[in-house]
C-alpha cells in the first residue's frame, strides 16, 4: 500500500528452483525431469536447452550455456539481492512487495514460460509438468500470508489434460486463474474446438484467463524468420501476439460461446488496445459486404466483448493511459510490475504509476485494485 492506496500486482512473477521437477513430479516420468546446467539460469531436458530468459536451443553447448546462468544469475544478484540471497522464497517476495507497496499479487511463472513452449514434449509429460509446478506453486502461495495468489499453468499439448488439471486447480488449489502463451500448439489457435473444454471448465469457475508471451518459444512466433535480435523481437512478440490472441478469443468467437470466460493480456501495454478493437470492428460492420464476402458469428461488435469480458494490463510507465482510457474506460485496466524480471522498474513502478499525467487518483485506485479483483474474481 502507498499510503491510503490499496494495490494488486495482477502480473508478478516466480523464480522457480529446480527442485520442483523432480519432487513435485509425478514418478512415472522423473526421469524425463527438467535438470539444471550451469548454475541458477538453464535446464535441459529431452534433448533441448532452455536458457532463462533468452531462448531454446536444441543441442546447446554446455559451456555456452554456462556462461549465459552465470550472466543471468549476476544480473538477479545484482537487480534483486536480497530475493537473490533467498533463492526468491515466498519471505523474500513478501519484504519485496512492502518495498514496492503491493498488497496482493497474482503469480506468474518465469522458468514456466518456456517449459511447455515445443511442439515437440511428449503431451504426457507436458500435463505432469504443469501438475508439478501447479502444485509446488499452490505450496509457495500457502506461505504468503494470504497475499500470494497462484495463476495455473496449462499444457495445451493435451487439450483434454488441461481442462482437468485446469478443473483441479480451481476446485482443490484455489486458483483465480490459469496462463497460456499466445503461441499456437499444436497448431492450434484459441478457437479451435479442441479447447472447447478448458474454456467450459474455466468459464464455470469463473477463473481467468491470462495471455502471456515471452522471450524464444519452440513454437510459431509472428516475428520467427524475420527477426534475430533480442530486442527488437521483445519488442514485436508481446504486443503482436497478444493482438492475434485478441482476435482469435474475440472474433474467433470463443468469448460468445463462453461469456462467462474473462481474459486478460499481459505484459504488453495497453497503447494496442484502441487501434485493434477499432479495426475488429470495422471488420465486422463490413463482414457480410466488401470486406471478403465471409459471415461472423458474433452477435455484438468484437469491442463489446472486449469491454464485457477482457482486461490489458498498463506498464507502470505508460504515458499514454490518459489517452486510452478515454478510448476504452477505465473498467478493463489493471497493473502490473513484472516482478522479477530485469526490465521490472521495482521498486519503483507504483511511484511512476501514480507520476502519470492525465489520470485521476480515483481512476488510479480504480486501476491499481478495484479492476484486478474483479478480473481474478476477488472480494474487497
Amino acid at each position: 500500500m502507498k499510503g491510503a492506496t490499496r494495490i494488486v500486482d495482477s502480473d508478478a512473477h516466480v523464480i522457480e528452483p529446480h527442485h520442483i521437477w523432480t519432487d513435485y513430479l509425478d514418478p512415472a516420468w522423473r526421469d524425463r525431469a527438467p535438470r539444471p546446467v550451469g548454475l541458477t539460469f538453464g535446464f535441459e531436458f529431452d534433448g533441448y536447452t532452455i536458457n532463462l530468459p533468452n531462448q531454446w536451443t536444441p543441442d546447446a553447448d554446455a559451456d555456452g550455456v554456462a556462461l549465459i546462468s552465470e550472466r543471468i544469475q549476476s544480473t538477479y544478484a545484482e537487480l534483486f539481492p536480497d530475493a537473490f540471497a533467498q533463492s526468491f522464497s515466498p519471505d523474500a517476495q513478501l519484504v519485496d512487495m512492502d518495498k514496492e507497496g503491493i498488497d496482493q499479487a497474482f503469480l506468474y511463472p518465469s522458468f514456466g514460460l518456456f517449459v511447455l513452449a515445443t511442439d515437440d514434449i511428449d503431451p504426457g509429460l507436458a500435463a505432469a509438468l504443469a501438475r508439478a509446478y501447479n502444485s509446488w506453486l499452490a505450496d509457495f502461495c500457502a506461505a504468503g500470508d494470504g497475499r500470494l495468489h497462484g495463476v495455473a499453468m496449462l499444457a495445451l499439448q493435451d487439450p483434454v489434460a488441461a481442462a482437468s488439471e485446469a478443473r483441479r486447480c480451481a476446485e482443490e488449489l484455489g486458483f483465480r486463474a490459469a496462463f497460456v502463451r499466445p503461441n499456437p500448439v499444436g497448431g492450434r489457435n484459441f478457437d479451435d474446438p479442441a479447447y472447447d473444454g478448458i474454456w467450459q471448465v474455466m468459464s464455470d469457475h469463473a477463473m481467468a484467463l491470462g495471455i502471456h508471451e515471452g522471450g524464444f518459444p519452440r513454437l510459431p512466433q509472428v516475428v520467427k524468420g524475420r527477426l534475430t535480435h533480442p530486442e527488437q523481437v521483445h519488442i514485436c512478440c508481446h504486443p503482436m501476439e497478444q493482438m492475434i490472441s485478441a482476435v482469435s478469443l474475440i472474433y474467433g468467437g470463443v468469448l460468445e460461446r463462453y461469456p462467462g470466460l474473462k481474459v486478460a493480456f499481459l505484459e504488453a501495454g495497453c497503447g494496442w488496445v484502441p487501434f485493434w478493437l477499432h479495426r475488429m470492428d470495422e471488420h465486422w460492420e463490413n463482414s457480410t459486404g466488401r470486406n471478403f464476402g465471409v459471415h461472423h458469428t458474433l452477435s455484438v461488435p468484437p469491442s463489446e466483448y472486449f469491454r464485457r469480458q477482457c482486461y490489458v494490463s498498463a506498464d507502470a510507465g505508460e504515458y499514454m493511459l490518459a489517452q486510452v482510457i478515454d478510448l476504452i474506460g477505465t473498467d478493463r485496466i489493471v497493473f502490473s510490475t513484472d516482478y522479477p524480471h530485469p526490465d521490472s522498474p521495482w521498486p519503483h513502478a507504483v511511484e511512476e504509476f501514480l507520476g502519470l499525467p492525465g489520470v485521476s487518483d480515483a481512476t488510479k485506485q480504480k486501476i491499481l485494485w478495484d479492476n484486478a479483483m474483479s478480473l481474478y474474481g476477488m472480494a474487497g
